[in-house]
C-alpha cells in the first residue's frame, strides 16, 4: 500500500510541476519561479562543492557574473547564437573555477573563503569599471531573448527550459554521488589525510568539484542574462554569494535536493512576505532573515533532512506487511 502511495506522490508532484505555470495568477509569479529554478541550479553547485567535497566558496556570484556577461556580450555584440554564447559562459566559468581550485591545495576553511570572496570582488569591480565592455553601472542592454524558429520565449517557455536543466543537474549530481568519483569526494570531505592514505588524489577531487560548481553557476548566469534581457553589476555583489550559500545550507548540504529546496524557499520567501500593509515594506526583509536564522538554528542539517525524514516515515513499509510478504515471522523464524 505504501509503495503505491510513494508512486502516487511522485506522479502527483511531477504533474504539479508540469502545470505549475498555469496555476499562477500572473506572469510575474512565473518569472519569480524562473528565478527560483536559476537559483536552484546555482545552489546545487554549492551543495556539490561544499556538501560533497567539503570546499568553501563565497564567490559564486563571480562565476554567475562570468556566465551571464560572457553570453550577453557574445550574443548581443558579436551575433553569436545563444546556445553557443551560454556554452562559452559555462566554459569560462569552469576554467575560472579550475584556477580558483589551486589555492584550495594549501588553504582551508576561513582562509580559502577569503580567496573566493576576493575573486568575487575582483569580478564585480571589473564589471563596474570596464564600461566599454560591460556597460559599467549603466548596464548592458539589448541582450537577445531565446527563440525557437520564429517563436520568442515567454516566461512560461523559460520555465520548462529551466525545469529540464534543473532535473538534468540533479540527475547528474546523483550519478556522480553514487559513482567512484562521488565516493572520493566524500572521502576527502570526511578526512583528507585518510583519503590520501587510501590512494585518493585529493587535488584532482577538489579541482573537479570547483570546476563543476563554477560551471553550474555559469549556466545559471547565462540563463538569467537571456531571460532578463539586460544586465547591471548589482545582482552580482557579495551579498548574492552569501545568499546562494544560505540556499545550500538551508536546503541541506548533504542532500541531492538541498539546492532545490533551498533555492525555491529563499527565492519565494521574500515574495510571500510582501504583505499589502502600509510601512511593512521596511521590515519584511528583516523578518525574512529572522526566519532563515531560526531554520538554521533549529534544523542545522537543513530542511531537506526533515522533509525526507517525514517522507521516509510515510513510505516505510508496515512491519506486519513485511512479515507476510517475506514469509518470516517477527522472531525471525520461517512460517
Amino acid at each position: 500500500m505504501r509503495r503505491n502511495l510513494k508512486k502516487i506522490f511522485i506522479a502527483t508532484f511531477s504533474l504539479i510541476l508540469l502545470v505549475l505555470p498555469f496555476l499562477f495568477r500572473n506572469d510575474y509569479q512565473v518569472y519569480v519561479m524562473n528565478r527560483a529554478l536559476i537559483h536552484v541550479i546555482l545552489a546545487s553547485g554549492l551543495v556539490f562543492l561544499t556538501g560533497f567535497a567539503g570546499q568553501i566558496s563565497l564567490g559564486q556570484a563571480g562565476f554567475y557574473a562570468l556566465g551571464a556577461y560572457t553570453s550577453a556580450i557574445l550574443t548581443s555584440r558579436l551575433g553569436v547564437p545563444i546556445p553557443l554564447g551560454i556554452a562559452s559562459g559555462v566554459l569560462l566559468s569552469t576554467v575560472a573555477g579550475l584556477v580558483l581550485a589551486v589555492p584550495s591545495f594549501k588553504l582551508k576553511a576561513f582562509f580559502l573563503s577569503l580567496v573566493t570572496i576576493a575573486f568575487g570582488q575582483i569580478v564585480w569591480l571589473l564589471l563596474l569599471n570596464l564600461d566599454s565592455l560591460t556597460g559599467g553601472p549603466g548596464g548592458l542592454f539589448s541582450i537577445p531573448m531565446m527563440r525557437f524558429g520564429s517563436f520568442v520565449f515567454t516566461n512560461t517557455a523559460y520555465y520548462y527550459l529551466f525545469l529540464i536543466f534543473t532535473v538534468l543537474t540533479v540527475e547528474i549530481m546523483r550519478r556522480i554521488k553514487f559513482s567512484h568519483i562521488g565516493r572520493q569526494l566524500f572521502a576527502v570531505n570526511d578526512d583528507e589525510i585518510a583519503a590520501e592514505t587510501c590512494g585518493i588524489d585529493s587535488r584532482k577531487a577538489k579541482v573537479f568539484a570547483f570546476g563543476f560548481s563554477a560551471g553550474l553557476a555559469g549556466l545559471a548566469g547565462g540563463f538569467y542574462a537571456h531571460m532578463a534581457g539586460f544586465l547591471t553589476p548589482e545582482p552580482f555583489v557579495f551579498f548574492e554569494s552569501s545568499n546562494f550559500v544560505a540556499m545550500a545550507v538551508l536546503g541541506g548540504l548533504r542532500r541531492l535536493c538541498g539546492g532545490v529546496i533551498g533555492g525555491v524557499t529563499l527565492t519565494w520567501l521574500p515574495e510571500l512576505l510582501r504583505l499589502n500593509i502600509r510601512g511593512f515594506e521596511n521590515y519584511y526583509l528583516i523578518i525574512n532573515a529572522g526566519i532563515v536564522i531560526l531554520i538554521v538554528v533549529f534544523l542545522p542539517n537543513g530542511l531537506g533532512e526533515k522533509l525526507f525524514a517525514l517522507l521516509g516515515k510515510l513510505w516505510k513499509e508496515d512491519p506486519q506487511h513485511e512479515t507476510l510478504r517475506s514469509g518470516v515471522d517477527r522472531r525471525g523464524k520461517l512460517q
